[in-house]
């Protein structure tokens, strides 16, 4: 029997062990890619809050940075006076506004809980106030309904100020523990800031490269998300700001307890519809007028209706020009959820999952939708009968 010759492998053989490489190849490189991804995450997650800051203040004083570029005209420079200005105009009073809202939230929690225990029944006391008719009524109205379901309004209170109390401590102690990582904190967060000041478009541009969409689809989306953060970030939060800013001055001004404090509480009511930061300066007006302090009560509504009321009339239209509207409600909703579910830094992360959302959801209406609608009717066009 002669000896065969070994035959070469058959082509198709080839072919599939080349195209099982490619695969080989292409799900190695995902793999390692992703998983790079992931210890880059890991590895930047302790600084997740300052460079999330530095992103919002970024897109928020980003005109300004363009103004001083435009006379500086060196990139360095410009960023480098852009971030010492945020600095100094920003963060430091920030910082300052956190350690004198500490310091005064622990001042109230046991004027609060003093309060409360010599007052447990609310019902009477307001009943021994000598309120207006109506509101007499109102208040038997509502304490009769409390009397009939047995609801203990002040215990409630009393755990609420009890849990408020020990957050606020555990807070204040964890800060100053933490000093230096605070610090670091705020050295990252400057340091960031002057490089996406100074190179902001070329890292968006790389990061919209690697984008897996064509390119007008990534151009719609990075508009999109520049109006949508623009108009909540220079809108909502600037607005809101100065809303609880004037709120806390006309509090301190007219003799009402604990200013920082209701400042800050009216900021993030501020973009609640319709009554926003009034729901802490109207109250306060009727707590002077209670206590015969007429003249500081009436001045204090007057601060609230013509400084506090009206400067989101004036201040959001300027800051905002013709960038897009946002439904404030959820945005309330959302930083209150973000909290929730993240801590602290849930305020920061929310507003700009808020506006991907969005973002994302104009373009699918305006593409697919569009696209969908637009598809049947040309194919009916095509079959009908030519005369």
């Amino acid at each position: 029997m002669s000896d065969v010759p070994n035959s070469p492998p058959p082509a198709r053989s080839q072919a599939f062990s080349g195209f099982d490489r490619e695969r080989l190849f292409i799900a190695f490189f995902f793999a390692a890619y992703f998983f790079l991804i992931y210890q880059l995450v890991l590895i930047l997650t302790p600084f997740m809050a300052p460079l999330i800051a530095a992103v919002m203040l970024a897109l928020v004083a980003y005109p300004v940075h363009r103004i001083i570029h435009r006379v500086v005209r060196r990139p360095n420079l410009a960023a480098t006076m852009t971030t010492l200005l945020i600095m100094f105009t920003v963060v430091v009073p920030l910082s300052i506004l956190i350690w004198l809202l500490l310091r005064e939230a622990a001042a109230v929690v046991p004027v609060a809980r003093d309060w409360l225990l010599s007052h447990r029944d609310l019902g009477a006391v307001l009943v021994a106030l000598d309120l207006p008719d109506p509101l007499a009524a109102l208040v038997e109205t509502l304490r009769g309904y409390v009397e009939r379901f047995e609801l203990d309004l002040a215990g409630i209170a009393l755990d609420t100020v009890r849990q408020a109390g020990n957050e606020i401590t555990r807070l204040g102690a964890s800060l100053v523990a933490q000093f230096f990582v605070v610090l670091l904190h705020l050295i990252v967060l400057m340091f960031t800031l002057f490089f996406f000041l100074r190179d902001g478009p070329h890292l968006v541009r790389g990061v919209v490269e690697l984008v897996p969409m064509e390119e007008t689809g990534k151009q719609r989306v990075l508009a999109g998300l520049d109006r949508i953060l623009v108009a909540m970030l220079r809108g909502t939060v600037v607005t809101a700001s100065a809303q609880g800013a004037l709120t806390g001055i006309g509090l301190a001004l007219f003799g009402v307890p604990f200013p920082v404090l209701l400042g800050f509480a009216a900021t993030f009511l501020a973009v609640v519809p319709f009554v926003g930061a009034s729901l802490i300066w109207l109250p306060a007006a009727v707590y002077l007028f209670v206590n015969e302090q007429t003249l500081a009560a009436v001045g204090l509504g007057i601060w609230g209706l013509l400084l506090v009321g009206l400067i989101d009339n004036v201040l959001r239209p300027v800051v905002i020009g013709d960038h897009a509207q946002l439904p404030i409600l959820l945005l309330f909703l959302g930083v209150l959820g973000g909290i929730q579910v993240y801590g602290l830094i849930g305020a920061l992360i929310s507003p700009m999952v808020i506006a991907c959302v969005f973002a994302f959801a104009h373009i699918y209406r305006e593409q697919y939708l569009a696209r969908s609608r637009t598809v049947p009717g040309e194919g009916d066009s095509e079959g009908e009968d030519t005369p």
